[in-house]
């Protein structure tokens, strides 16, 4: 499915700024602030059981979950998929796709119906332009969540190495 998001109507931002606040990204920020972000965020609904991203799709949106559950999950080996994580209402995914222009590296799909607010990389970039200040007070939020679930990914490959050496009684000590 592809997802059209659309622009929010006047009345509609400070509901998004309000939904915004509760996203680690904008804990810091003032109502103001987020307000002023929102301005520039479109709003896409999206039903249960649909593929918001497939691993490999061209990506440039951020995807910020204002109500909701997503799986986010990543394909092994032919029809094997694994679950990486689940999603909820003030989560976000698709940050590296507007960071590094790359392809999805994982699937998305709603396990309930969504309602996401999307931000591309296109208008990010422009509004970094000119606001500056705003806009890298966001990115800085970003490269700061970016950096947390690199260290928790970190975690995740050292505990699967040491589980893999305990189940083989290689473990040298």
């Amino acid at each position: 499915m592809t997802l059209s998001p659309r622009p929010l109507h006047k009345d509609q931002i400070k509901q998004c700024a309000r939904a915004l606040q509760r996203v680690s990204l904008f804990s810091a920020w003032k109502f103001d602030e987020v307000e002023e972000f929102a301005a520039h965020v479109q709003i896409a609904p999206c039903p249960a059981q649909e593929v918001v991203l497939w691993e490999g799709d061209a990506g440039d949106v951020l995807y910020i979950i204002a109500e909701g559950n997503v799986v986010v999950s990543r394909r092994l080996k032919g029809d094997v998929e694994t679950v990486i994580c689940r999603l909820h209402a003030g989560d976000f995914f698709g940050e590296l796709d507007v960071i590094d222009d790359q392809s999805a590296s994982a699937n998305v799909q709603t396990e309930t119906s969504c309602l996401f607010y999307t931000i591309d990389r296109h208008t990010l970039y422009r509004e970094l332009e000119s606001n500056p200040r705003l806009y890298s007070k966001f990115l800085l939020a970003l490269l700061k969540e970016v950096a947390k679930r690199l260290r928790t990914t970190n975690q995740r490959l050292i505990d699967a190495i040491l589980w893999g050496i305990d189940a083989t009684s290689l473990d040298p000590g």
